[in-house]
């Protein structure tokens, strides 16, 4: 079993709860947004209340704060059936993301959905590649550091 240490802030209470509930209000609202569109009489996406957008709101909530519920349990054990569940909630949660976003999309003018998607596979390509930007700097940075428990010495010619 390999446990890994919290930073100090996670470790705080109060800092728990703010991420936990922050991260399950944008879960929620996110959620909530999708009750609340319908195609207007002008033929355009338009947002109009509705009442089950109260229950998504909390269920979003609970998913956020459960979230973070699984992401300190691995964190804390360590243990390989804690970052399973970690990843398959997380792979839940991305699928419900995509689905989140992607449904709006059925009340968009049938000649606009070319441009929208068009557009749509622009910013994920573009998104793809910063992110393999981001993510490649991040290994030379690190290829250049001690490993844990080594000391960095000097180089001396």
């Amino acid at each position: 079993m390999h446990t890994v240490e919290s930073t100090e802030a996670a470790a705080d209470p109060l800092f728990r709860r703010v991420v936990s509930i922050a991260t399950g209000l944008a879960f929620g609202g996110m959620l909530a947004t999708l009750a609340v569109f319908e195609r207007g009489s002008h033929g355009k996406l338009s947002l109009r209340w509705h009442w089950a957008a109260i229950p998504l709101l909390l269920c979003g909530v609970g998913l956020g704060v459960q979230f973070w519920r699984i992401v300190w349990k691995a964190q804390r054990e360590g243990t390989a059936s804690a970052r399973t569940g970690l990843k398959h909630f997380s792979i839940f949660l991305a699928v419900v993301a995509v689905t989140s976003f992607a449904y709006p999309m059925r009340y968009i003018q049938s000649g606009r959905r070319g441009e929208v998607f068009s557009g749509l596979g622009l910013a994920i390509v573009v998104l793809s590649c910063f992110g393999f930007l981001i993510w490649k700097t991040i290994q030379w940075v690190n290829a250049n550091e001690p490993r844990d428990g080594e000391v960095d010495t000097p180089f001396e010619p």
